[in-house]
């Protein structure tokens, strides 16, 4: 397999999964975003068989185990669980764009990224029932999954850009 390189040292990386459980969920894809605009999808149909899936990501794990890229998340938490399940350790420095707004706006009560895309960047997403559109999400096809991963990850980079702008302004 090839090993897939980035020129730039942040990537933003996206998990959808079968659930919110990491011991009883499934990682279905994995999106990456390393410019704006720009997303990439890795879908997994064979999300149960977790060897198989690591093998799969093999391309990308030299950059998550890449102590030299920061890794910027959006509920860092919640995927790095995730990871951790299928024996990927993540190394070097994770960034999280919950946290960056909480430290922006500690008196709001919530930092997730659908609303703070909309607060500051201007941008609407679907939600994740519209996305499902009363499916369960292996059901979805393809190219929704990928179209929404992606917007997923492209906004936790631009995002971190902008919050990480803002925290050094302050």
């Amino acid at each position: 397999m090839t090993e897939i390189k980035i020129k730039e040292k942040t990537i933003a990386v996206d998990l959808e999964t079968t659930g919110l459980d990491p011991f009883t969920h499934h990682i279905v894809s994995v999106a990456i975003s390393v410019e704006k605009g720009k997303g990439f999808n890795i879908v997994l149909p064979f999300y149960k068989n977790k060897a198989k899936v690591k093998e799969f990501l093999q391309p990308i794990l030299p950059i998550l185990e890449d102590e030299t890229v920061v890794k910027i998340f959006s509920n860092a938490k919640f995927d790095l669980k995730f990871f951790h399940q299928y024996g990927i350790e993540l190394k070097g420095e994770v960034r999280d764009t919950m946290i960056l707004d909480y430290l922006l706006d500690p008196n709001r009560k919530t930092h997730g990224l659908k609303e703070i895309s909309e607060r500051h960047l201007q941008y609407h997403q679907i939600s994740f029932e519209e996305m499902l559109n009363d499916r369960v999400i292996t059901e979805v096809p393809k190219e929704e999954l990928t179209k929404y991963a992606c917007e997923d990850a492209d906004l936790t980079l631009q995002l971190y850009h902008y919050l990480t702008q803002q925290l050094n302004h302050n």
